[in-house]
């Protein structure tokens, strides 16, 4: 079950404040999830993959087997398959090697609301689920030379853009997934680097 879309802001408008920014003109989309943010993607070419045939993406695959078979390269990459960290590390990775030059990468789910709410499936007792992608975009954010942040509606959009260096010394970060806990996350909110505004 995903979470309820409450938020006034939305995935969309910030993918969509990002392709009016830059003048993007290719999307990706991991997780097709029915269309629900893909129909909304205002963008030239857009694509989308899941393994699930019954949501009708442009592609029925997994992330891995998509990233493998094709070399296909996008302007912004929204990351919305399974929540879980290994994937989401894993679908980082494979985006920034697909990504054009100046792209941005989107992950979705990176504000869980309770300690349930992030678990993996197969402990997930039922209700609001973001899964645990908030550790793989700390574990990055510690890596990578780019400006991240975590916009902070819709259960929290995880960015990477490629067209901003890092430009500020980071808080300390942890870099190994397992052993980043709930706790963690709620005591240091500047791992996330949580922002509230659209880019201008």
């Amino acid at each position: 079950m995903r979470c309820p879309l409450a938020e006034p802001l939305m995935r969309w408008d910030l993918i969509n404040a990002y392709i009016k920014k830059y003048g993007f003109k290719s999307f990706l989309e991991i997780g097709h999830d029915q269309g629900i943010a893909f129909n909304r993607v205002e963008i030239d070419l857009k694509e989308s993959v899941d393994p699930d045939e019954a949501t009708h993406p442009t592609y029925v695959m997994s992330s891995d087997d998509f990233f493998e078979k094709y070399s296909t390269k996008y302007d912004i990459i929204f990351i919305d398959g399974l929540h879980e960290h290994a994937q989401v590390d894993r679908d980082i990775k494979n985006a920034l090697v697909h990504l054009n030059k100046g792209g941005v990468i989107v992950m979705h789910d990176c504000h869980p609301i309770s300690e349930e709410c992030q678990r993996h499936t197969f402990v997930y007792p039922g209700g609001e689920w973001t899964g645990d992608c908030w550790k793989a975009y700390v574990k990055n954010r510690a890596s990578l030379p780019y400006d991240m942040y975590v916009w902070d509606h819709d259960w929290g959009c995880g960015v990477i853009n490629t067209n901003m260096q890092r430009s500020s010394e980071l808080p300390q970060l942890p870099t190994i997934m397992a052993d980043m806990e709930y706790a963690d996350f709620v005591a240091h909110p500047e791992w996330m680097n949580f922002v509230t505004e659209l880019p201008m």
